[in-house]
């Protein structure tokens, strides 16, 4: 037998429907809204690395002489120095002091190696890859304070390298130049992390 539906009952119906429409919306607001905070409340801990955080909070200017050299390759200070000089000052809050003195932090380094070898030869039986090792120390002191910041000696780094010259030494030049733009932003990372 069938029932036909009365005014009452579509009316209980369409309340019912409504009412537990309103509690959807309600509950999908809800979850909206607290995933959005938790969203902007989260913290995971990582940071970018090597931006200077770990510096001393006073320091506003470094100072970077040019490096020692203790190898007979004379350009290999200058190369080095200055690739440093340029990534720890793009990297770092402070800005560069041609006084030692009144720097608030000296950044100073010294060359222990710089070596080359053929590692790969050409069908003429002349060297067309070579491998540029180089070993550095670096210190970085607290002028203010006078104590030291960082130490890393004994920093080593290879790169190799193809020339098609039968001379590798004609090509030194922007060989070292390329090996310590590479190399300078490892030691550079290392500084402002304080590893």
């Amino acid at each position: 037998m069938l029932v036909p539906y009365s005014k009452f009952s579509i009316l209980f119906i369409k309340k019912i429907c409504y009412l537990r429409d309103l509690y959807c919306e309600a509950m999908k607001r809800s979850a909206w809204l607290l995933l959005l905070l938790s969203l902007l409340t989260l913290q995971c801990g990582y940071r970018l690395s090597g931006r200077g955080r770990n510096l001393p909070a006073a320091a506003r200017t470094v100072a970077i002489p040019e490096f020692i050299n203790e190898t007979p390759r004379y350009p290999a200070g200058r190369f080095v120095s200055e690739a440093i000089r340029k990534e720890f000052l793009k990297r770092s809050r402070l800005r560069s002091s041609a006084d030692i003195d009144g720097a608030d932090l000296l950044l100073e380094g010294r060359i222990n190696t710089f070596e080359t070898s053929s590692v790969a030869y050409s069908a003429r039986s002349a060297a067309d890859r070579h491998e540029v090792r180089i070993t550095v120390s670096v210190r970085l002191i607290d002028m203010k304070k006078n104590e030291l910041f960082y130490e890393g000696s004994g920093l080593n780094f290879r790169e190799t390298y193809e020339t098609d010259a039968v001379d590798f030494f004609s090509q030194e030049a922007a060989a070292l130049e390329k090996l310590a733009d590479k190399f300078s932003g490892a030691i550079v990372t290392a500084i402002l992390d304080n590893f």
